[in-house]
């Protein structure tokens, strides 16, 4: 249907957790915008390709120039519901002429690994955010979930927990999820603060036991 944006969740990572709803989708498209990370995982020859920066005004000025003439797939990493561009862009077009299409977040596959439902935590996105938010949300939690991100890594965030009193939780970190050499951290708080290896954008879970 002229006009309708379809936005794509990729999946956590590696291009084989894409769902192939998604994957066909993508396949269709004329124009992909996207990350460009996303766009070299998933554009195929003779695609046009719009790499989305901070100015995500340009971003949809574009789309909106584009997408009656055009199929255009926008591509959003993990699923279209979390701390997603999609909530952006139902901000500055009508919902109407979007259609999303779900994938796989991180989050979802952090909680496969580690073997514990989801339906309880508390998620919170550490981007652009400050660190005293999380203080009271671990506090209160039995669970909580962070994508943390620079500047604030695992090792920043536990540091922290521990200046204000937060002594003696168990974390996880998985970092690289859904790739070949993604790695799994099973530790405490206080041993995870003294770690030097580069955790950024993980998912980082906290248990409340």
């Amino acid at each position: 249907m002229a006009g309708i944006v379809k936005v794509v969740g990729t999946g956590p990572g590696d291009e084989n957790y894409i769902t192939p709803i998604g994957l066909e989708t993508i396949k269709l498209a004329e124009i992909l915008v996207g990350g460009q990370r996303l766009l070299d995982t998933f554009a195929n020859d003779g695609q046009e390709q719009f790499p989305v920066d901070k100015d995500l005004k340009k971003a949809i000025e574009y789309i909106n120039e584009k997408r009656y003439s055009k199929n255009i797939v926008v591509l959003v990493s993990g699923d279209t519901g979390i701390y997603s561009l999609a909530n952006y862009l139902t901000k500055h077009i009508d919902p109407d002429d979007l259609e999303f299409i779900p994938g796989i977040s991180s989050i979802q596959l952090m909680f496969a690994r580690i073997k514990k439902p989801w339906n309880e935590a508390q998620i919170l996105s550490m981007h652009g955010r400050t660190l005293d938010i999380v203080v009271e949300v671990v506090k209160q939690s039995k669970m909580t979930a962070l994508l943390t991100g620079s500047p604030w890594t695992p090792q920043k965030i536990a540091d922290y927990l521990i200046s204000e009193g937060v002594l003696d939780m168990k974390v996880i970190v998985g970092k690289d999820l859904s790739y070949p050499w993604e790695i799994l951290i099973d530790t405490t708080l206080q041993e995870l603060a003294k770690v030097e290896e580069d955790y950024s954008n993980s998912v980082m879970v906290i248990l409340n036991e």
